[in-house]
């Protein structure tokens, strides 16, 4: 997890790095890391999908679930840097017309990258406590 504040000192927004298929398999992991963000009180989110290449439908469901957690404010809940296939299904279903969708970070956050702290990654396969950062196979 990365955070990055809006210059100003009021607005910290958290940058979420995905990686690996968004599948079946991390649906759970995936929830629970947006409950668990939400309760610490942070209220704004940019999931970075640079280095997601595929998304199914129960991928597309984690993210949705995300989105409805952070109070189905597009702004609270941003998706970055989407691949080929991910596109394509955001595009598909429709769901291109609900998230915020931007091509690059930058875009995304609206703040310089040099603010940006960035905590260590987490293992393969695991959701790390102190970062928000999900590897998955």
């Amino acid at each position: 997890m990365s955070i990055l504040n809006n210059g100003n000192g009021d607005v910290e927004i958290y940058l979420i790095n995905l990686s690996g298929p968004l599948n079946e398999r991390q649906y759970e992991p995936i929830t629970q890391m947006f409950r668990d963000i939400l309760a610490q009180g942070i209220s704004q989110v940019v999931i970075n999908l640079v280095d997601v290449p595929l998304i199914d439908s129960r991928g597309l469901a984690a993210l949705v679930a995300g989105y409805k957690l952070f109070g189905r404010d597009p702004k609270n809940f941003r998706l970055v840097a989407l691949q080929d296939q991910p596109k394509l299904v955001f595009e598909l279903t429709g769901f291109d017309n609900i998230f915020e969708i931007f091509d690059n970070l930058g875009e995304a956050t609206e703040v310089e990258p040099a603010v940006c702290l960035e905590l260590p990654q987490a293992f393969p396969g695991s959701v790390a406590r102190s970062a928000f950062d999900l590897v998955v196979n």
